[in-house]
């Protein structure tokens, strides 16, 4: 059963590899590129740009943070 599997996958390769791929004068015969389309914006921006340096911290009382951030309401 592998081999036949092997078998059927090597002859697909062997006849991909046989088909006709364009040539390379009908290739350089098509435009590089659409002048109608225009460009990208070529304005520069820094990967870095929004960088905030930070620090582990230990950890803070979460019953308080969770009263803190808890709606307030008529019913509190």
């Amino acid at each position: 059963m592998k081999i036949a599997a092997l078998l059927a996958v090597a002859s697909a390769l062997v006849g991909a590899g046989c088909t006709a791929s364009p040539r390379l004068a009908d290739m350089a015969a098509e435009p590089a590129a659409n002048p109608a389309f225009g460009t990208a914006s070529g304005h520069y921006r820094s990967v870095l740009g929004s960088y905030q340096h930070r620090e582990p911290v230990d950890p803070k009382n979460w019953k308080k943070l969770n009263e803190d951030l808890a709606p307030r309401g008529e019913d509190s």
